[in-house]
């Protein structure tokens, strides 16, 4: 998802307003890593890792290059690889799959429930070989799934929480319920970094240790290579922006739920169906709407409006070149909820920074669009 928007149209993100409302506070942070030489992990990055990982619940975090590499690192240090099989949803971003294929396992697609979109729990079962290591859970549209309904034994969990950062469900935050969470802090998530950066998180000691060796390589310091990795480290600068923004988070989590629950509320009078999920309270990172037999109707009426409304996804996973090649377990497996949903499913953009008036015209936009 682009942080940047079309030409005078309503967005996704606003970094530079973001920007302005805590330049001092992020102009200071900008200074004092270049002032201090050291541009590449250290203590700004450290620092930035007992923060995230206190907000987010959990004892462990592992700053990353970006949420892709995330994936990749948790999958490496659940010592995924070569001969393995990897499950993971038919529908949502490439990124879940394309970390499988990155170390040598096999993505195993399964098809999604109806109301959330996360895994169905029949489709996984269907889907599990004595070859599956892990299942990677995806939080799509700042929803956080069951993931107790996907366990199997000998089966980790990894949790792509990077559309749901704040999201909580049953009290536990997003990224805390699987063995490793991920994150994106690209700059149009809920916790955006001034560029691209990443995290995982963990309440498993020995994971956040293996996990910090392999974003330096594999290994503990220079020349002492241990087991596969990568350069996926976290950058000071962006670490010391990260924590900046770290301190108004829980403001702007607040803002941004109250928005789409303003947006949803309209959506569901003008008879189009927001993705949830029992128990779950999501931050809507986008707002994702199920409008049946007019979505294309919906989403030019939007953007004829100046609204940057998006399909996210028009394609299902498991019919992209990369991957149609892959075995479906059961033999004949087919995804009709992923592929019903890339007809279905319309993104409305919006974030923190809208000010009162815009939200206002938002809010009349989409409900004359659902007309």
């Amino acid at each position: 998802m682009s942080s940047a928007r079309a030409e005078g149209m309503l967005g996704f993100a606003r970094p530079d307003r973001e920007y302005q409302a805590l330049r001092e506070s992020i102009d200071d942070a900008v200074r004092r890593v270049l002032g201090s030489g050291r541009l590449i992990l250290g203590e700004e990055v450290v620092a930035f890792e007992h923060a995230f990982a206190r907000a987010m619940g959990a004892r462990f975090a592992v700053g990353v290059s970006n949420g892709t590499d995330a994936l990749v690192t948790a999958l490496h240090a659940l010592e995924v690889g070569e001969g393995d099989e990897v499950i993971v949803a038919a529908f949502g971003f490439v990124a879940a799959p394309e970390a499988v294929v990155r170390v040598g396992a096999t993505p195993v697609f399964a098809d999604v429930e109806p109301l959330s979109l996360g895994l169905s729990p029949s489709a996984v079962r269907a889907a599990v070989s004595e070859r599956t290591r892990a299942i990677v859970s995806v939080d799509l549209f700042g929803i956080a799934h069951d993931t107790s309904a996907l366990r199997a034994p000998g089966i980790a969990i990894v949790e792509d929480a990077a559309q749901a950062l704040g999201t909580t469900r049953d009290g536990r935050r997003a990224g805390t319920l699987g063995e490793i969470g991920t994150f994106s802090f690209f700059p149009s998530k809920a916790l955006g970094a001034a560029g691209d950066g990443g995290a995982c998180v963990t309440d498993d000691e020995q994971l956040a240790a293996r996990m910090a060796r392999i974003r330096l390589h594999g290994g503990t310091n220079a020349y002492n290579w241990d087991r596969r990795g990568g350069n996926y480290r976290l950058d000071a600068l962006q670490a010391a922006v990260l924590s900046a923004k770290l301190t108004v988070l829980p403001a702007r989590l607040a803002r941004r739920r109250a928005i789409g629950e303003e947006l949803a509320a309209v959506a569901r009078r003008g008879g189009a169906s927001p993705i949830c999920a029992p128990t779950c309270e999501p931050i809507y990172a986008p707002l994702a709407l199920r409008i049946e037999g007019r979505r294309d109707q919906v989403l030019a009426r939007l953007r004829a409006d100046g609204v940057d409304a998006r399909v996210h996804y028009p394609v299902a996973l498991s019919t992209c070149r990369p991957f149609s090649h892959y075995p479906r377990r059961p033999r004949d497996a087919e995804f009709p909820e992923a592929e019903r949903a890339t007809g279905e499913l319309l993104s409305v953009p919006f974030h923190p920074e809208l000010t009162d008036d815009e939200v206002s015209d938002l809010l009349e936009k989409l409900g004359l669009a659902l007309r």
